[in-house]
């Protein structure tokens, strides 16, 4: 007995989508190239078929909501890719090994 059931992930096509953030202008510093790396990175996603969101220096509770509106976006199935031109900092993190 066959069926031609389908699971809802093969009913529509796959999207590939991005997020492409880019913040050059700090209170402290000007970054040279955050911005011209994030538009270099979103016309190349574009360009392999990508459904690019591209944001230029959003201001922290703006960068929230952007993360927010872009998982809301995403469903079973897609391929999703981010992608960050800025200042990044790192704390120091211990880790136990057992």
């Amino acid at each position: 007995m066959s069926t031609n059931a389908k699971t809802e992930t093969t009913d529509r096509p796959h999207r590939k989508l991005a997020l492409v953030i880019g913040i050059g202008e700090y209170e402290d510093c000007k970054l040279e190239n955050s911005e011209n790396d994030a538009h270099d990175m979103s016309y190349a996603l574009e360009s392999i078929g990508f459904i690019v969101t591209k944001k230029l220096n959003p201001k922290r509770n703006e960068l929230k909501h952007i993360l927010i509106d872009f998982e809301e976006s995403v469903q079973t199935g897609d391929m999703i890719l981010f992608y960050f031109s800025g200042n990044g900092v790192q704390w120091e993190v211990s880790a136990t090994v057992f």
